[in-house]
């Protein structure tokens, strides 16, 4: 109960100045409606992201089993993100007036139905189809989660989003093993109908919230007026790290699983790899707020990034060795405070009545990474072995608008 008050707090503050706001009384929601509504908040992006991460370590393997080439796995994360980008700035500005519920329930409707069709896939071409609607899927859900926690004041915010991050962090962690289970043990259509139950199970559990502040178009809460909004440094910033990370980690879940399918290892083991750099990325997003009062948002992005880089090129030196579980789990690690502190760098620098669309903007780096980074890669290699070492050394780069930032923000204190 402790970890929820700071978001009861904030969306109390937000029903009293709305009240002001419109010259007449509101009755605050219960504590207990709105505990009853975080939770099943979260419950709903647990079973959303479950869809997503169960299926995403094995969706190149199977489609190497059905005959796709290098170029085809390739392409997966380009349709995926095609219509991602499409669809986000369309869901973020709707988070924003009011429509948070009716997206979250209709993106993991959409979602389930990308995994059907997965399920009923002959062949690589409709595995296209089935990331064309996932992609739509995710551009309609995520803003409006992200969003739903991002109202109230910094610190209401930090910790909302910080809880949000922990229930995407156990969803990390137990989809791959999940995943890996279900293909070993049942095949890979049994995987897409298990994560069609979760996709579904979102969707229902979705239309149960009754919070006011998911039906209304929210208004500011905090003295923002002035903030520089999506041209403020933090948020440029925020855009750059997490596109170049989803450039690489894109191209590491798929050209990965893949070798290790062409090299004749079982999926059990590209399950444990995903595994430990989930676990371990949960642990480091349960300690995300203890880090942050060590060191600033931007420090702990670096460190992120740094330990992200490390395991990656750990990695890179033997695709193939049992050593890769433990450098994983140095990237996984690294980037459970490295995404967490993006997003509060993101989202904390714009004003609350444009967060829903920051959001969208945010999240759709993921998008533009996953379309960009396995073809650019893919184009300059031609094996997956090559590919895995070229996407492992490209994560450095994603540590460099941070530190830029820093560098910038250390001589402007100087110079003063």
């Amino acid at each position: 109960m402790d970890r929820f008050l700071p978001s009861i707090k904030g969306v109390l503050e937000h029903v009293e100045i709305l009240s002001r706001k419109r010259g007449k009384t509101a009755n605050p929601p219960r504590v207990a409606t709105i505990y009853r509504d975080e939770l099943i908040l979260n419950m709903v992006t647990l079973c959303f992201f479950l869809t997503i991460h169960s299926v995403v370590p094995y969706l190149s393997q199977y489609a190497v089993e059905i005959g796709a080439t290098e170029a085809a796995v390739a392409l997966l994360g380009p349709f995926f993100a095609l219509s991602a980008l499409t669809v986000r700035p369309l869901s973020g500005i709707l988070a924003d007036r009011g429509w948070t519920k009716r997206l979250l329930a209709i993106g993991a409707a959409t979602s389930a139905a990308a995994q059907a069709i997965y399920f009923i896939a002959p062949g690589p071409e409709l595995l296209y189809v089935g990331r064309l609607i996932q992609g739509a899927a995710v551009a309609l859900f995520i803003p409006a989660s992200f969003q739903a926690a991002s109202i109230g004041s910094r610190e209401t915010v930090i910790s909302s989003l910080a809880w949000r991050s922990t229930v995407i962090g156990v969803s990390f962690a137990l989809g791959p093993a999940i995943g890996g289970y279900v293909v070993t043990h049942l095949g890979y259509r049994a995987l897409f109908i298990f994560s069609t139950a979760m996709a579904l199970s979102a969707s229902v559990l979705s239309l149960m919230i009754n919070s006011a502040k998911l039906s209304r178009p929210v208004v500011s809460i905090d003295s923002d007026e002035k903030s520089l909004g999506f041209m403020s440094a933090g948020f440029i910033t925020a855009l750059a790290s997490l596109l170049l990370y989803s450039s690489v980690y894109a191209s590491m879940t798929l050209f990965l699983p893949a070798y290790h399918k062409e090299a004749g290892l079982g999926a059990s083991y590209i399950a444990i790899f995903f595994t430990g750099i989930a676990v371990s990325s949960l642990v480091s997003r349960i300690t995300f707020t203890y880090v942050l009062r060590v060191i600033s948002v931007e420090g702990t992005a670096i460190l992120g990034m740094i330990l992200l880089s490390m395991g990656y090129i750990l990695v890179s030196t033997d695709p193939l060795s049992h050593s890769i579980l433990y450098y994983g789990i140095i990237a996984g690690i690294g980037s459970g405070l490295a995404i967490p502190s993006l997003q509060i760098m993101a989202i904390t620098g714009v004003p609350q009545r444009r967060r829903g669309t920051a959001s969208a903007i945010y999240t759709a780096m993921f998008d533009l990474g996953n379309m960009t980074g396995p073809i650019m890669v893919a184009s300059i290699a031609k094996t997956y072995r090559d590919m895995i070492g070229i996407s492992s050394y490209a994560s450095l780069v994603a540590l460099m608008p941070i530190a830029l930032l820093q560098i910038l923000r250390l001589k402007r204190s100087l110079n003063k």
